[in-house]
């Protein structure tokens, strides 16, 4: 069987011309019942998925854009994070007069995050995405290491939130400056005098947790303070998790005045253990945050943290999306986070 059946050879099995096809495809009542009939049973013969690329190019458009949630649909729910980027990327599109429909798409092995390789989907992912009639899909979450394969194979344009682990891909994508961000972060703690600045990442299986790691230990050695691996726990980004890890530092390294967090759902751990352990969060342990959600108002003290530009994020992911379908070339970009000072450093 052809990997990429076309509309040609369907029209060839069903022995019509290319045009009929393709009003089949749109506009099935243009067409004759016996007609139809014979290419409907082409279409199923020949596992054929209408092209919406070459849809669009026709002028016929859904006006929906398909944003790929690549995690449990639980989190969508359970994390404030995603609703400040979701909400953006709405606003946006509806402003433009276009759709949102949300696709979640969970990977089907059961492991924890921490074993998580990022390509764990079904096999006819790229098949069932391609079913969808959208215009084109913004990506978001813990996308699939073959994320260039799949679309590729789906052939509707998209772009992603989050800069892949590869510098190779050819994926367009819009996403915070982590590293810079992480090295901004720490150089605010050394402001504040401190020295023993520990860290609890996200983990290291996804490249925003990545590059904030990557930014704290450039932020250390730009101060001249050498990087100490006995100062860092690296969670599976779960309250549980960031608790634990947080008590088992505390209780390895007395010595820590701050802790730099790889998010906001992380710092809120951070300070709930802290201060279960007799710590002042603020004075006797500073406490960093990244993200900004509604998360970092949500304890006492309040968070001080990186804040990503959910409205610029989103903004950029709409716009170079609707370039993409129009045919233009997109350029990847990266957008400085601000840091935002509260109580808890």
């Amino acid at each position: 069987m052809k990997e990429n059946v076309t509309l040609e050879d369907v029209a060839k099995r069903a022995k019509v011309s290319r045009a009929t096809v393709s009003r089949a495809v749109n506009t099935p009542e243009s067409v004759s019942p016996e007609a139809l009939k014979r290419i409907n049973k082409a279409i199923a013969d020949m596992h054929y998925v209408p092209n919406r690329h070459a849809r669009a190019l026709t002028g016929v458009r859904s006006q929906t854009i398909g944003l790929i949630f690549f995690h449990d649909i639980k989190t969508l729910f359970h994390t404030a994070f995603w609703g400040h980027v979701i909400n953006p990327i709405y606003e946006k599109l509806s402003e433009r007069g276009y759709d949102l429909q949300i696709i979640a798409h969970a990977r089907k092995s059961d492991k924890p995050s921490s074993d998580f390789l990022g390509n764990e989907y079904p096999d006819d992912i790229a098949q069932k995405i391609s079913e969808y009639n959208v215009d084109g899909f913004i990506v978001v979450g813990q996308a699939p290491n073959n994320l260039e394969s799949i679309f590729r194979q789906v052939r509707t344009p998209m772009i992603a939130f989050g800069a892949p682990f590869a510098s190779t891909s050819t994926i367009s994508w819009v996403d915070t400056d982590n590293k810079v961000g992480g090295k901004s972060a720490v150089e605010f703690l050394i402001k504040k005098k401190r020295k023993k600045i520990g860290m609890i990442t996200g983990g290291l299986e996804q490249s925003w947790s990545v590059a904030r790691f990557e930014g704290y230990k450039k932020g250390l050695a730009t101060a001249g303070i050498e990087y100490d691996p006995s100062l860092v726990e690296h969670s599976i980004n779960t309250y549980s998790s960031a608790a634990s890890l947080t008590e088992r530092l505390m209780h390895r390294r007395h010595d820590i005045d701050a802790i730099f967090a790889g998010n906001d759902e992380i710092a809120f751990a951070v300070i709930q253990t802290l201060k279960e352990l007799n710590y002042s969060v603020g004075s006797d342990v500073l406490v960093m945050g990244f993200d900004d959600t509604n998360r970092a108002m949500q304890t006492y003290p309040h968070i001080t943290t990186m804040a990503q530009d959910f409205e610029k994020i989103g903004e950029s992911l709409v716009s170079g999306l609707l370039k993409k379908m129009n045919g233009e070339k997109v350029t990847s970009k990266k957008i400085t986070p601000k840091l935002i000072v509260r109580d808890s450093a």
